[in-house]
């Protein structure tokens, strides 16, 4: 900037003397200066706005809510009032929370994916100890015990067995689940659940959410919290929640 107010000056026919430049130099650095303390403390500001968003959605909370306000809709008996969402399942949807939140870098939908999760979760517990599933019906919920205990079991392998990822075999899975779910609340809960069903899988078993967790280097603030999914997996499965 001061070399250009110099040759402006030259070409003008002012003159440029030595301590005008040399204030000028001091004046573009303090500037720069400047906008790189700007710079650094904005950046310092998101990061720290990003670590909140990642860290103020608590599952317990938000599945005492469903839980609640599904319960005073359809049931009046106190079956169903004990908390079907125990701390390590909270944990482990806390965590699937943060990892929504890295792949779409947005608070509101990864809030929405892992909120229609626990609705879903919360609304068959609560159909199944209302005992509302019909004979077939609870045949199909065990078939989708084992479809989720054997999603999670690959889950889990994938990550602690180099080489082992197999997107294709996860998104069957996935889909042969999506497919279950789907006609087991079709009877009992409105569209809008099933589209909830339809919004969680639209996000979780496809190729770019699946192979920014297991494709190495694609996405390592990812595969780190990965690492946290897989230990509160184990957690579930040694618990016989899934």
């Amino acid at each position: 900037t001061s070399v250009l107010l110099c040759n402006s000056a030259s070409r003008s026919g002012q003159s440029c003397d030595t301590v005008t430049c040399r204030d000028s130099l001091l004046f573009a650095k303090k500037t720069e200066l400047c906008l790189e303390i700007n710079v650094a403390n904005i950046s310092g500001l998101d990061d720290q706005n990003n670590e909140t968003e990642m860290t103020d959605f608590k599952a317990s909370v938000v599945a005492f809510e469903v839980q609640k306000n599904f319960a005073n809709k359809f049931f009046s008996n106190k079956a169903v009032a004990k908390s079907l969402i125990d701390d390590t399942s909270g944990n482990l949807l806390d965590n699937l929370y943060k990892l929504l939140y890295v792949f779409t870098k947005n608070k509101k939908d990864s809030e929405k994916t892992t909120r229609n999760i626990i609705k879903i979760a919360i609304k068959i517990g609560m159909l199944q100890r209302g005992d509302k599933f019909s004979r077939e019906e609870k045949a199909n919920l065990v078939q989708i015990q084992k479809n989720l205990r054997t999603v999670a079991m690959t889950l889990i392998s994938f990550y602690q067995v180099d080489h082992t990822y197999d997107r294709n075999f996860v998104i069957k899975y996935l889909t042969e689940l999506e497919t279950l779910l789907k006609n087991l609340i079709s009877n009992h809960l409105t569209d809008k659940s099933v589209g909830r069903v339809e919004q969680i899988f639209g996000v979780v078993k496809t190729p770019e959410f699946l192979d920014s967790v297991y494709v190495p280097k694609k996405n390592s603030e990812m595969r780190e919290i990965m690492g946290v999914v897989v230990s509160d997996l184990n957690c579930c499965l040694e618990a016989g929640i899934l």
